[in-house]
């Protein structure tokens, strides 16, 4: 799964008093002084962010894929041959996906986050708990455990519907069930965002409408919804971008009928035989010009159309009381939860167990001797999922201590020094926002393997490095707002006392904004330990993550293991979550 990505934020870097300037003294030693830090960062990220871009746009006007020794000649073929009927279907495929997707997300979510905010349903703490609970499962998990449910034939719930003598079968492998999908695990991120809103309006704004006579609903629509429009369209352009560029559900759901999305006909170039990779390229940089856009146009739109709802005098959201409606929000709500975390619970645990996977009715489900736990102990001694667990675990501690590093260096680069380029630094630490997961990793396999920098191929390093450019806007972010704020005054104290630079950063800055460090090198963590599309050209057979486990056990047919590696990686997720968001509770 397509990793989040924060809100837009104005750019950090504030021009600067020209009165306030310090004259440059040292002449050229001071330069160098001022330039090193910067010149150090630019070349670091180029690396991580330029040379895999570079490398897609290479191969795409290349007429042999990268590799060492090639000698490429300039072509215009590979984009020539995406005017194809194929290509055009996929496009259309990921733009109606995205679409219902989308609106799918918003209504579930941001109907959600209004029963929490806004009205007297009850049991508002679990319909919380609903409101982000998707998020422990991966998009790739949910659409297996989907597969299990709602296949044709032999799905779980085809199997209840007929048992119930209702003449009614869904069919997942469908663009109908892709968006489902979609819809079930991309609304924890509308629910987030129109939360938010919600939280923050003035119910004065509310109240001094109805007290000019308008109705409930002319005021819902002409205050209300209006001045929630910034998050709902932000969630919006938001949940279209990742749902855009995800690589699983389309791959997962759609190989069966051979419905294909730009991602998933990548993936398909990528792999067959033989490869077609410069198709793929110009394939990926069509992909990425689209986000580039849709990311643009999400920032614009969020920064044109913010309303100020809050001001200097509190206030506590309104609560509507919707009589006895509110039982009917409460079992929307847990429909909610029902239909993204148990019912897919239910299938992955009912695949895992079974010691055979057909099913003659819906009545077999629940035979007790069909039932056996050898799926999960067998786990204990399979050597891919022993390697699997550890890849993955050090991958993350990887990622999250070299990019939580490498993000504070960056950030105070940004905002606490003078140093020229800060600006250029922010731009690309910001920019892997607009660049598809699987065009990261198709840059990186032809950047590491045709340059032959470092011999990190094959090793958990070039993946660390690739999460590190994937995850780098939400942790450069994520740092970059606790440092803002701390007062510089503060570090430049202890240095008037005496204390060089390195030590009041140590001493003063980094114990001030622990919190809020530690929170994004765990995010980091838990960021990667989901990801698979970034993954999916780079492992080897001996760097295997659990999200390539999982899905190489899908495409093998083994579907117990599947099932049952499924239950254990969403179970670890759940339970990091959870000890991070106590350890905050206590640190904080």
């Amino acid at each position: 799964m397509s990793a989040p990505t924060l809100p837009p934020e104005p750019p950090l870097v504030q021009p600067e008093p020209e009165q306030g300037r310090r004259p440059d003294r040292g002449g050229g030693t001071t330069r160098l002084v001022r330039w090193l830090p910067v010149t150090v960062l630019v070349v670091l990220l180029s690396f991580l962010v330029v040379l895999p871009v570079g490398m897609l746009v290479y191969a795409s006007f290349s007429d042999v894929a990268p590799r060492p020794g090639a000698e490429p000649s300039f072509t215009l073929d590979n984009y020539r041959g995406l005017l194809t009927p194929g290509v055009g279907s996929a496009l259309l495929n990921s733009v109606l996906v995205s679409l219902g997707g989308t609106v799918a997300a918003l209504v579930m979510g941001g109907g959600l986050a209004w029963l929490v905010t806004r009205t007297n349903v009850p049991c508002k703490r679990l319909l919380q708990v609903a409101g982000i609970a998707p998020l422990f499962i991966s998009s790739m998990i949910g659409a297996l455990a989907w597969a299990l449910l709602s296949s044709p034939r032999t799905g779980y719930l085809n199997q209840a519907l007929v048992a119930l003598g209702i003449p009614f079968t869904f069919n997942v492998y469908s663009l109908t069930g892709m968006i489902l999908v979609f819809g079930l695990y991309y609304a924890p991120y509308a629910f987030m965002f129109v939360q938010s809103a919600l939280s923050l309006m003035n119910p004065e704004l509310e109240e001094a409408g109805e007290a000019h006579g308008a109705t409930k609903v002319r005021v819902a629509r002409r205050v209300s919804f209006p001045l929630i429009k910034p998050a709902v369209m932000g969630a919006a352009i938001l949940v279209f971008v990742l749902i855009f560029e995800n690589f699983p559900i389309p791959t997962i759901l759609g190989a069966r009928e051979r419905v294909d999305t730009i991602p998933s006909q990548i993936y398909r170039l990528i792999v067959s035989a033989p490869p077609d990779a410069n198709r793929a390229a110009s394939l990926g940089m069509i992909l990425m010009a689209i986000m580039v856009t849709l990311v643009y146009i999400q920032r614009r739109v969020l920064a044109a159309r913010e309303y100020t709802t809050v001001s200097g005098k509190g206030f506590k959201p309104r609560v509507n009381d919707i009589g006895r409606w509110k039982w009917v929000g409460l079992g929307a709500g847990l429909a909610y939860l029902f239909l993204a975390v148990v019912l897919p619970a239910f299938a992955l645990l009912q695949s895992s167990l079974r010691s055979h996977q057909y099913i003659g009715s819906f009545a077999d489900l629940f035979v007790l001797s069909d039932l056996s736990p050898d799926a999960f102990t067998s786990m204990l001694t399979y050597g891919p999922f022993q390697l699997g667990l550890r890849n993955t675990l050090i991958l993350g501690v990887l990622t999250a201590v070299i990019g939580g590093l490498l993000h504070f260096v960056l950030a105070y680069t940004v905002l606490r020094t003078r140093s020229p380029g800060r600006g250029l630094l922010e731009y690309l630490a910001m920019a892997p926002v607009g660049i598809p997961a699987l065009v990261i990793g198709m840059g990186f396999l032809w950047g590491w393997t045709t340059l032959d920098l470092l011999p990190i191929y094959g090793t958990l390093v070039i993946l660390a490095l690739a999460y590190i450019a994937r995850f780098m806007p939400q942790g450069f972010r994520g740092v970059a707002s606790s440092i803002t704020q701390v007062h510089p005054d503060l570090e430049d104290s202890a240095i008037v006392s005496g204390a060089n630079r390195i030590r009041a950063v140590w001493r003063i800055t980094l114990p001030l904004i622990r919190v809020g460090v530690v929170s994004t090198m765990l995010l980091l963590f838990i960021l990667s330990m989901r990801e698979l599309s970034t993954s999916i050209f780079l492992f080897s057979a001996e760097t295997r993550i659990l999200s390539v486990v999982i899905f190489e056990q899908w495409e093998s047919g083994r579907w117990p293991r599947a099932a049952a590696i499924s239950i254990i990686y969403s179970s670890l997720l759940m339970v990091l979550t959870v000890i991070s968001r106590k350890w905050f509770k206590t640190e904080g």
